[in-house]
């Protein structure tokens, strides 16, 4: 049996129907006054039935319980995956800009000792833009990409009303990731509006920690009916976004050619494991 919410309801209505049926039956008002003496009116047959019915429902919400269960086991894999991902990742960007840094601080002292004017105004401005591109990574690490909200184009009216459908959009998956305490700083649409294309939400939060809470949670917008085909990005340089598509690709290719596995991309390589 595979778990869903849906299902969960199901039962709890089954449950109740026959609880409600029950009462009738022996002439009670509430769940409270089901005792051994109000049961004790039973006629063998109908306390057959009734109990039939009960070991089935008990049966199926064993069932049902059992496969939540493999589900949250599955959803806290797929959680370590994402997190150990964004480590990485991170862990990956402070290596490459501390090297650059250090790199260019050795030239800039390097350019020094020689008192070579030309040079040194060329290593500074090197060292300026490595500064520059800590700083620059420092403010993405805040930001998070969404993609796949429905965007309408806008119009004078919504000036006028002062809606903001991004904002709304970027509040209701919050609620649905039960990310309610993070502190969105800004949002907007990337681009101009086109027929034919959906632009992503830049969403601006409060810190870094934010965006990995998000991140972390955003599994549970597929059991969203509303946000199923929304999913959740770092807000990458342009170069880690065409290298991130490159091994998009390549992990589809590899889904096409074998689809008995689970596959996910972690320290900038497509992995697999064994499917459950």
């Amino acid at each position: 049996m595979d778990f869903s919410v849906e299902l969960l309801h199901s039962t709890e209505k089954k449950l109740n129907a026959e609880i409600s049926r029950l009462m009738k039956a022996v002439k009670v008002s509430t769940v409270s006054d089901l005792n051994s003496n109000t049961l004790g009116k039973l006629q063998k047959a109908p306390s057959n039935d009734f109990l039939n019915a009960f070991v089935a429902l008990l049966e199926s919400n064993m069932s049902l319980c059992k496969a939540a269960a493999s589900s949250i086991d599955e959803m806290k894999s797929k959680v370590l995956d994402t997190q150990n991902q964004l480590i990485h990742r991170q862990q990956d960007e402070l290596a490459k800009v501390k090297d650059t840094v250090q790199t260019e601080m050795k030239s800039w002292a390097d350019v020094a000792r020689k008192n070579d004017k030309q040079n040194r105004q060329l290593t500074a401005k090197s060292v300026k833009e490595a500064v520059k591109a800590v700083s620059e990574e420092e403010e993405r690490s805040k930001n998070i990409i969404i993609y796949g909200v429905t965007d309408d184009e806008e119009t004078d009216w919504e000036d006028v009303l002062k809606i903001d459908r991004a904002s709304e959009a970027v509040k209701s998956i919050c609620e649905v990731t039960d990310c309610l305490n993070v502190e969105v700083q800004s949002c907007s649409r990337i681009g101009q509006w086109k027929s034919d294309k959906i632009r992503p939400i830049k969403v601006q939060l409060r810190t870094s920690s934010d965006v990995d809470l998000l991140l972390r949670r955003a599994c549970k917008l597929k059991s969203s009916k509303e946000f199923s085909g929304v999913y959740l990005a770092p807000d990458r340089t342009p170069e880690q976004r065409a290298a991130h598509n490159k091994l998009v690709q390549q992990m589809k290719e590899l889904i096409i050619k074998d689809s008995s596995k689970h596959y996910f991309i972690r320290d900038d390589k497509v992995r697999f494991t064994d499917k459950k």
